[in-house]
Order: C-alpha cells, then sequence, then structure tokens
C-alpha cells in the first residue's frame, strides 16, 4: 500500500489541478437560473481527459445535466463515489471584487473568482485524483465513480440524489467536495426552510389605528420565532434561526393584510424536524393570539433531520488516515450546517456513508474575492487520491 500512495502521489500536478479549477471557473454557472451549457461540455470533456469512461449525462429536468463516469476497478471491491457540483452563486456587485469573478486569476500562490472554493477546485481536484489513479497503473479493487452535479446551490431534486436514485451509479459510500479547510464533518445539522402568513385587517393609510397592519405584526411572529428555545450542542456549537425574506403589502397608502416572512432553522441532534415545527407553531400561534392577528400553518420547501456518522466508521477514517499521509496531521472531526445531497441519498438508501470534504476555508463559499490557494488545491488532490485508496486499497 504504501508504494501503491507513492506512486499515485507522484503523479499528481499542481499545474493540471489548477489549469482545470480555471478552465471551470472562466464557464459562469450561476444558480439560479442555472444555465450549464458550457460548464457541463468542459466537465466532461476534462472528464474523459483524465480517463473516465462510461461517461453519460442523467438529466431529470432539461438543460440540467449530472456529468457521470467510471474509473474501472481490479474487481472484487465495492464500489465508491467522488462527486462535487457544477453551479455557483451569484458574484453579486462585481466592482467588489479584487479581480473579475470569472476571469480565474492567479496571484501570488493564490486562485481567485467564483467556484474556486465552492466548490469546483473540489471538482478539479477530484479530476486529478482520478487521472493520478490511473497514470499510477495501480488499480482500485472497486470502480471509482465521479459525478459532476448540479443544483447544489438550489438543494434541487435533480442534483446528485437523482443518478443515485436511477440506478447510474452504484456506489455505497461518496465523498462530496465542499471547502472544509481539510477537516471531516461527520455530523451535519438539520434545517428547515419555511415561510408563514401573518394576516390581518386592511386600512386606509391614513387611519392606521382602524386595521391590523400584518408587516407590524410580523415583527412580533420574527422574535418570537426567533425566540424558540433551541438546545445547540456543546461540541459542536449553537442551533440557528434566521430569517430570509418578507413579502408584505400591496401599495403604501393602504395598511397591509398580509405579510410573510420565511426563516432558515438549523440545528444538532438529538431534534427532529418534528420537534422544531411544534415549537414554531406554539411561538407564532402565542405571538397571534397576544397581539390580535393570526397565522397561517408553515409551509417548508426544504425540510431535513440531522444526520450523524460515528466517528469510527470507515469512511471518516480513510479520510483521516489519507489527510495525514499527505499533510501530516489527521483530519479533524467537526460538524457541519446542512448535509447536501448526502441526506437524501443515505435516506433512500442509496448509500450506506458519506462525508463533505476538500480544501479551501469554509467562509470563502459565497463570499466577495472568493480564492484558494494553490498548495491547497494540489493537496486536496492527492488526500481525495489516498481516500479512494484507504477506502478499497489496490493492486499493481
Amino acid at each position: 500500500m504504501p508504494d501503491a500512495q507513492e506512486r499515485i502521489l507522484a503523479r499528481v500536478s499542481r499545474d493540471s489541478v489548477v489549469g482545470m479549477t480555471r478552465e471551470l471557473v472562466r464557464r459562469p454557472s450561476v444558480n439560479p437560473p442555472g444555465d450549464y451549457a458550457a460548464v457541463a461540455d468542459e466537465a466532461e470533456r476534462l472528464m474523459r481527459e483524465v480517463g473516465l469512461v462510461d461517461i453519460r449525462r442523467s438529466i431529470g429536468e432539461p438543460g440540467r445535466p449530472n456529468i457521470v463516469g467510471r474509473l474501472p476497478g481490479a474487481g472484487g471491491g465495492p464500489a465508491f463515489c467522488l462527486s462535487s457540483h457544477m453551479d455557483v452563486v451569484d458574484p453579486g456587485d462585481l466592482s467588489a471584487w479584487k479581480y473579475p469573478p470569472f476571469e480565474a486569476r492567479v496571484e501570488d500562490g493564490v486562485l481567485w473568482g467564483r467556484g474556486t472554493a465552492d466548490s469546483k477546485g473540489m471538482l478539479a481536484g477530484m479530476l486529478e485524483a482520478v487521472r493520478a489513479i490511473r497514470e499510477s497503473g495501480v488499480r482500485l479493487r472497486g470502480d471509482l465513480w465521479f459525478v459532476a452535479a448540479v443544483d447544489d446551490e438550489t438543494a434541487g431534486r435533480y442534483g446528485l440524489r437523482y443518478p443515485f436514485e436511477k440506478g447510474l451509479v452504484p456506489a455505497r459510500a461518496a465523498i462530496l467536495g465542499e471547502a472544509t479547510n481539510f477537516d471531516v464533518p461527520h455530523v451535519f445539522k438539520g434545517r428547515i426552510w419555511f415561510e408563514l402568513d401573518v394576516l390581518g385587517k386592511a386600512s386606509h393609510g391614513a387611519f392606521p389605528d382602524d386595521g391590523v397592519n400584518a408587516i407590524e405584526k410580523a415583527g412580533d411572529v420574527i422574535r418570537a420565532v426567533k425566540g424558540i428555545a433551541l438546545p445547540g450542542h456543546p461540541r459542536l456549537g449553537k442551533d440557528t434561526v434566521s430569517v430570509g425574506t418578507i413579502r408584505g403589502g400591496k401599495v403604501v397608502n393602504v395598511g397591509a393584510e398580509l405579510c410573510t416572512p420565511a426563516f432558515d432553522i438549523r440545528w444538532w441532534p438529538p431534534l427532529k424536524s418534528r420537534d422544531i415545527r411544534a415549537k414554531v407553531k406554539e411561538a407564532a400561534e402565542g405571538a397571534a393570539e397576544k397581539g390580535g392577528f393570526r397565522v397561517s400553518d408553515l409551509r417548508a420547501s426544504e425540510e431535513r433531520d440531522p444526520l450523524e456518522f460515528s466517528e469510527g466508521s470507515g469512511l471518516v477514517r480513510a479520510v483521516r488516515a489519507a489527510c495525514k499521509a499527505v499533510r501530516g496531521r489527521e483530519a479533524g472531526l467537526i460538524g457541519w450546517y446542512s448535509s447536501g445531497e448526502i441526506f437524501h441519498m443515505h435516506r433512500n438508501g442509496n448509500i450506506e456513508a458519506g462525508a463533505l470534504f476538500g480544501p479551501g476555508e469554509p467562509w470563502q463559499a459565497h463570499a466577495i474575492d472568493e480564492h484558494i490557494t494553490l498548495k491547497d488545491l494540489e493537496e486536496g488532490a492527492m488526500v481525495y487520491a489516498l481516500i479512494a485508496m484507504q477506502m478499497w486499497g489496490g493492486e499493481g
């Protein structure tokens, strides 16, 4: 095994992984709306270039292709999957960026641009890992599957989970590329995204006391929901309640009869989604009763329970060992704010184990002046390659 690892690591090229990252970043794929044409074509080209076979497009919705490929193993071992997403969030105010966000500028050992850390750098690192394994002559015992996925940023139902649901990726364990700073999350927060209506009574803007202003009352609901009791976790940190959007009123001179705030709540085990729903209902209805207005039931657009894998699971141990071999220390054990597609794949029985992992700083995701060091990109590719070796071993 050590000899095989050394042969694989010797094949990893910083210039190669940086070059692939730059090519992907230069093809904007902002989601929403999710224009994947250019980046999907480039991802498929790179997949062929590094030696993946059986490449196909798994499309649940027109224009949103997951690109699936396989590095054949020697046989006798289970399959493993590496995946990262092609979509990025909007760069926002372009004038606020140090360099244009889709230029992929390299300066002083740093690559700048939207997607460098979230998560086209991880996509390129995984492709470089595949290339290094293939060129080393080492054959993994099981097939190594690779998926360039869509719609991670919008939690879309036709993203990574889709090719798994369709039986196109027969892997029982998966690594999803995210900037975790070389730590490995093994426990993930639950989350619920929901909105509810605050129902008041319209009035003339000159006579506000004749009505019940739903916008003003929404403030009472927001304070009540933000005040629900959430215990947090002694090691992993606090639970959070965030207000994301608010809609209310039709014209300025009429007191609003309807206002709709939307919330993002994230929490650690052991609470379940049903517990959060009950707490929100009690808080919102309590505020309504006290304030003389009504509230609707909540409407959830995204809902998932927390997810936890054992610290001693094979996948977590493989990530930690691979990280130590490359960087001289094991990956730290941490919690994470979202389980991403792992939640759906695990819940549906498609995988037994999953983890998020990658180089880069987590706070670069969605940030102005997003960037990643070239050293991190190179070491990330090395670690991804050795994770596959640690999981299933190899020969040759």
